[in-house]
């Protein structure tokens, strides 16, 4: 109970205080008063104040909220997902359809250690770093040979965007759907975005770094 407040008097709790007892994220916290799902009053200096009971009374209602186990769960149905991409867009690019099934089987596979590399770095904080740069080091792998097998850059970022979708759509659906989110949850989404940003900068990167190689070869031949 804060300093000063006696028995007999409701217990206030900053929007901070309040997110914690719920085990939600302040977003979420902010949400649901914004939607009317928790009263909330508002102090002379423009901070949220939430009362104890109104609080344990929503909790009593059965709201859930969605965790990391929630949201990696969404991200493990991405391979599937990225299967039909390949077999819904891909076939109709004029590029896809000159790759032989080991091309194709190749870059499945680098998809596929991206999505697993995500899932590490949403997951294991104190792999973080070693992560991202195995992200960087598979992104660096996907732009070498996306320009080995004469793809343009155009089409090689378009190749992992469309494999990163899936990913994001994964991290940002509870979001789109206005579920609940716990703090460790929130903060993980945009991790998604960071992680994918990674090593679609390496791949342009190796991309241009093959391409400048193969002119300097053609100019000396």
């Amino acid at each position: 109970m804060p300093s000063g407040q006696s028995s007999n008097q409701p217990s206030i709790l900053s929007i901070s205080q309040a997110s914690k007892m719920l085990g939600v994220s302040e977003a979420t916290l902010r949400q649901w008063t914004d939607e009317g799902k928790i009263r909330a009053f508002v102090t002379p200096g423009g901070h949220r104040r939430y009362a104890e009971s109104e609080l344990r009374h929503f909790m009593g209602t059965g709201h859930r909220v969605h965790g990391i186990k929630d949201l990696v769960a969404k991200m493990e149905l991405v391979p599937s997902q990225e299967l039909q991409i390949a077999q819904t867009h891909f076939v109709n690019t004029d590029w896809y359809g000159k790759l032989d099934q080991d091309a194709r089987a190749h870059l499945a596979d680098l998809g596929r250690r991206i999505h697993r590399l995500v899932i590490m770095y949403v997951t294991m904080q104190s792999k973080r770093d070693e992560t991202m740069q195995l992200a960087r080091d598979v992104g660096h792998e996907f732009g070498a040979y996306l320009a080995e097998i004469g793809l343009s850059l155009t089409d090689a970022m378009e190749a992992f965007l469309l494999h990163r979708a899936p990913l994001i759509n994964a991290a940002t659906d509870l979001i789109k759907k206005r579920e609940a989110l716990n703090e460790r949850a929130a903060e993980a989404i945009p991790l998604v975005t960071q992680i994918t940003d990674e090593a679609l900068l390496s791949l342009v990167e190796a991309y241009q770094n093959y391409q400048t190689r193969s002119d300097d070869r053609g100019k000396s031949e």
